[in-house]
């Protein structure tokens, strides 16, 4: 039986009932018969020794009727070539024709057996190759994380591969689940929907495709989506149709449905956001516009500009806020190389959270600007510190010029004085005292820190300053927020 699959193959021109398959035949009869001729004298008691293997190889390619038709050219050749006299179908040797029709008997169960055995090697065929498409369906779907069922409707039961048991959260091992079980993992809100998508797909009259997504409740109390894709099997016709079969597949979508719950909170994000952004442009162009016409270009640019650098930090810390030592040289850019000697900036490292950081931002523009054009920069002699810091759940922040041209209050209020007080106080619930003394203009900023600041830098800044307070007077040890520079 092992020998059988290596001499049976499919040949199409060879395959039962063709012109080929009996072709064969007589190709096989002629070969067996000329080997027969050639080896006459040394054989002895074997007569028909060469026409069995040629019956057997007929029959294994070429079918059970080309293997009986194999037996009657064997018999007709061996009776007109090899029985005496040769080459005449007259034979005056009845033991001999005897011998021939025994063989003939022989060789047609010869044909009976060789044609079980093709058939048993055709049958292992099929199923090895049933096997190996049944792994390379379920190679495809572990690579595609998807389980496979499949749902009896007479009983009501549908039993799964290891991944879809994983996915409903059962036994691995189980083999048979009734529907009301599956329908009890289902959450209750989209049961009705699962029992009606069901039910159309199982609908003899107008069945439609079973494709659903709803959520299932495990066994540990966590929820996870589920996508199921389906098609009904039916038989018969008229009132006499009715499901047969129920198969298809179920993947987990937990993470894409999270990822698309992501995606749209983004994109509601993005949406305020520009609405947002688009009402600060419209109030910058209409008050620089008011305030001043004859630049209108050259201040609208600069505050946009400095809106731009606000936005380049924000989306480069990915609207997670943004460190205000980072804010504040973004917008001391133009005097970046006097940092660190006529300019001081320090404070503990601190995220604005992005409304915030946008105010504060322009603010701090507004007042560069002003530094560089008439206050403390403007001069070689002029100094600048900037600070910041938290005290409870204060946050403060603070701008002092020193050593400038005297300063004097300005006659009127224009868009920059609007963006450095008003703007900024809206924006985190807070106050700004802004003074412009003789020995240099100081802005002050103090508000709730939860206004500011993201979350976690509160939570952070709070711990720290848990571990710094006294614990017989609960007084903070490290510098409170007063230590900020004011009017100096």
């Amino acid at each position: 039986m092992r020998i059988l699959p290596l001499i049976h193959f499919a040949v199409p021109t060879l395959r039962p009932g063709t012109v080929g398959a009996y072709a064969l035949a007589f190709v096989s009869v002629g070969v067996a018969t000329a080997l027969r001729v050639a080896i006459d004298p040394y054989v002895v008691g074997v007569q028909y020794i060469t026409f069995a293997p040629a019956i057997m190889i007929t029959t294994l390619i070429a079918g059970s009727g080309a293997g009986l038709f194999c037996v009657v050219l064997s018999a007709a050749a061996a009776w007109f070539f090899v029985l005496p006299p040769h080459l005449s179908f007259y034979t005056d040797r009845p033991a001999e024709l005897l011998a021939l029709l025994l063989f003939a008997l022989v060789a047609f169960f010869l044909v009976i057996l060789t044609t079980r055995m093709r058939f048993a090697v055709e049958r292992e065929q099929a199923e090895q190759a049933v096997r190996a498409s049944k792994d390379r369906l379920q190679l495809a779907l572990d690579a595609a994380r998807l389980g496979s069922w499949q749902y009896d409707p007479l009983r009501r039961a549908s039993s799964g591969d290891a991944r879809a048991n994983e996915i409903f959260d059962f036994d691995i091992a189980e083999k048979e689940v009734v529907l009301e079980e599956i329908l009890r993992r289902v959450h209750p809100d989209d049961v009705e929907r699962v029992r009606a998508a069901v039910a159309t797909a199982l609908d003899p009259v107008d069945p439609k495709p079973f494709a659903i997504e709803y959520r299932v409740r495990r066994g540990d109390g966590k929820v996870r989506w589920v996508e199921n894709h389906g098609l009904a099997y039916f038989e018969g016709a008229g009132p006499e149709r009715q499901v047969v079969s129920f198969v298809g597949t179920a993947q987990d979508i937990t993470e894409r449905k999270e990822r698309e719950e992501r995606e749209h909170l983004l994109m509601r994000e993005i949406n305020h956001r520009a609405k947002n952004m688009l009402s600060v442009v419209d109030a910058i162009a209409h008050q620089t516009a008011t305030r001043k016409p004859e630049d209108f270009i050259e201040r609208f640019s600069e505050r946009i500009q400095a809106l731009s650098a606000n936005q380049d930090l924000l989306i480069r810390n990915a609207w997670q806020g943004v460190e205000i030592e980072d804010l504040v040289r973004a917008q001391l850019a133009p005097f970046a190389d006097l940092i660190g000697s006529r300019i001081v900036v320090r404070g503990p490292k601190l995220r604005l959270n992005a409304a915030s950081a946008q105010a504060i931002g322009l603010a701090v523009h507004e007042l560069t600007t002003n530094a560089g054009k008439y206050g403390a920069l403007s001069k070689d002699t002029g100094r600048l510190d900037i600070g910041w810091a938290t005290d409870g759940d204060i946050f403060a922040m603070s701008w002092a010029e020193h050593d400038g041209p005297p300063v004097s209050v300005p006659q009127r209020r224009g868009f920059g004085t609007i963006v450095m007080e008003q703007m900024t106080e809206r924006s985190v619930d807070g106050r700004v005292d802004l003074e412009y003394a003789p020995s240099g203009v100081t802005w002050r900023l103090t508000c709730p820190a939860a206004n500011a600041l993201e979350p976690w830098e509160r939570e952070q800044n709070s711990g720290e300053r848990e571990n710094r307070t006294d614990g017989a007077t609960g007084k903070v040890n490290g510098a409170p927020a007063s230590h900020l520079h004011g009017r100096q």
